[in-house]
């Protein structure tokens, strides 16, 4: 072990579709493709719900929520096949020649066609895979997305005490307020 290096071993997975296999490795090019970052992070911090209109605000009701969450997880299943998408084609830049995304969404299309039956022959299915892939490789890491992805969280769960603290305290006073007025 070198003293201050950290080593990644890569856990490629190869895919057979048609008559040739494909190597799908998540390292430097996949973790350097910005389409795929972005929708990565999109997918693992739900941020299709705060887009949607969670807000957690101490006014919202809770039909404004639900609606708000429905509406945030539509978001995220219909952006799901695209992100699915743009993840196959950033994973095979690596070790294939591959074109472009419209090449390798041909090669997604004839697996699932293939493989029909399998987990994986379905978006989600094929999603959690590159997901698992994802982080056997070292993507989340070399991208960043890890930090960010905890940051936000660690935001997030400050945020929230404060906001039910909010909450709390207004309700308090509303109670106060129609007891006053009921005398």
């Amino acid at each position: 072990r070198l003293e201050g290096w950290e080593v990644i071993f890569y856990h490629m997975k190869t895919l057979k579709i048609g008559d040739k296999e494909y190597v799908l490795e998540f390292s430097f090019e996949a973790a350097s493709h910005k389409g795929c970052i972005n929708k990565m992070f999109k997918m693992m911090s739900g941020s299709y719900l705060g887009r949607s209109g969670v807000s957690g605000a101490a006014d919202e009701t809770k039909a404004e929520r639900a609606s708000a969450l429905i509406d945030g997880v539509a978001d995220m299943y219909s952006e799901m096949p695209n992100t699915v998408l743009t993840a196959f084609y950033a994973g095979l830049l690596e070790n294939n020649a591959v074109m472009n995304e419209k090449e390798a969404g041909k090669l997604l299309k004839q697996y699932f066609k293939e493989h029909a039956g399998d987990e994986t022959a379905t978006f989600p299915g094929f999603f959690n895979f590159i997901k698992e892939c994802m982080e056997d490789d070292g993507f989340f890491k070399l991208s960043g997305l890890d930090k960010m992805i905890e940051n936000q969280a660690k935001a997030m769960a400050e945020e929230a005490p404060e906001e039910t603290a909010k909450s709390g305290s207004e309700k308090t006073k509303q109670t106060k307020e129609k007891s006053t007025s009921a005398k």
